[in-house]
């Protein structure tokens, strides 16, 4: 089976949760012995065409269709948003004519695919990764932030080609990653499956390297996520001003360099500057990133939404005890194994607080909430979870 993956964006130096969903799941069909290919747009990478590991990847320049564009507001939309179009995408798909098109955006390149499906007899199939059913308002607006103002002459352009916005709903197969999406989408699609993210339980699980920290001696805590409003790392911050034996570690890509700036701005408000570590990005599977988890002391994943929380599974694999905010498809990951993370409501920084002491002061819990840890992550390794993809799209 040829199978294509579409997603906006895949560097290796600024990754995320969708881009390690991809790329796990490609690299599973790969092993399985299918022809596999990665498309994305030029955002955030250059290189037009490289193989990594066996899987071809090709990128294509992209256009955002607002006027007028600053070089910033480019980067800005290469990180996050954009809606482009991709002029070269399409041609690739219908060249190549893969049996496939597993579409990771969505928008106008999910339209791109799902029409580019129809003309060479392809099934279309869009995951949905961000939650599009619950992001909060002030979220939602914040997306739209960037380009407010400004003339959106891609709207213009839409018209002419009689773009119908029809997506997901018009496609042949829709992949949930969240159980709220699942349950919309259910009630009006035939071919609807719930697939929550994996992660590869062998390599987390493996020692990692000397300590990145170069804070010592402290009870050090873990936040790996781009650093975003969405992620909510300003209650981590708010945290350390209650623990000064407490250090944080802000492992991810800046999606939002303002919220970046308020970070950096309310930690030295706070005094507590020289506790918060940035480490950026850091490359899946990375022996920086198990580097990471194994030096932590305890892994906190505080957002304000969240359709899943894969690094929920990487901190369990890696052996650490996980506290998480009680929303969405992350709460309900944390609620089916309930010995293996303590959740808090978000933004409510008194019950993390006391959830956090009681993990500081007890040994034994912690080594309770790891062991349940371990046991949670077998049922997601990425092999199972593809099993049950290729599955689906043998039902379309």
């Amino acid at each position: 089976m040829k199978i294509a993956h579409v997603l906006r964006r895949l560097s290796f130096d600024d990754w995320g949760g969708t881009e390690q969903v991809v790329w796990n799941l490609a690299k599973a069909q790969k092993a399985a012995g299918h022809e596999v290919r990665i498309l994305a747009t030029q955002a955030l990478c250059m290189t037009p065409h490289e193989t990594v590991d066996g899987l071809e990847i090709l990128r294509f320049p992209c256009v955002y269709p607002w006027w007028p564009m600053s070089p910033r507001l480019i980067a800005d939309l290469d990180r996050k948003g954009g809606n482009p179009f991709v002029p070269g995408l399409g041609r690739a798909m219908r060249e190549w004519k893969p049996d496939i098109i597993h579409c990771h955006a969505m928008a106008r390149i999910a339209e791109l695919c799902l029409r580019t499906s129809r003309k060479i007899g392809a099934k279309c199939v869009i995951s949905l990764h961000g939650g599009a059913t619950n992001i909060p308002t002030v979220e939602a607006k914040s997306l739209k932030s960037p380009t407010r103002g400004l003339f959106p002459w891609g709207k213009l352009l839409d018209y002419a080609m009689r773009w119908t916005r029809r997506v997901p709903e018009d496609a042949d197969g829709i992949v949930c990653v969240g159980e709220d999406e699942y349950a919309n989408y259910k009630r009006h699609h035939p071919h609807v499956l719930f697939l929550p993210n994996g992660v590869d339980v062998s390599l987390f699980a493996k020692a990692g390297e000397s300590a990145t920290s170069s804070i010592p001696n402290h009870f050090r805590i873990l936040c790996v996520a781009r650093i975003d409003r969405q992620k909510n790392q300003m209650t981590l911050v708010e945290l350390l001003a209650r623990h000064p034996q407490a250090t944080l570690r802000l492992v991810g890509p800046v999606t939002q360099p303002d919220y970046r700036e308020e970070l950096v701005s309310r930690a030295k408000e706070l005094g507590v500057e020289d506790r918060v570590e940035f480490a950026g990005a850091l490359s899946p599977g990375s022996p920086e990133l198990l580097a990471e988890y194994h030096n932590a002391d305890v892994f906190v994943l505080p957002s304000r939404h969240e359709p899943f929380g894969i690094v929920v599974l990487e901190a369990w694999a890696a052996g650490v005890p996980v506290l998480a905010s009680n929303v969405g498809g992350l709460g309900r990951l944390c609620a089916a194994h309930p010995d293996a993370a303590v959740t808090f409501p978000s933004d409510a920084l008194d019950s993390l607080d006391a959830f956090f002491l009681r993990l500081f002061k007890s040994p034994q819990l912690r080594e309770n909430v790891v062991s349940a840890g371990h046991r949670a992550a077998q049922e997601y390794d990425w092999h199972t979870l593809d099993d049950k993809l290729l599955a689906f799209y043998a039902t379309l």
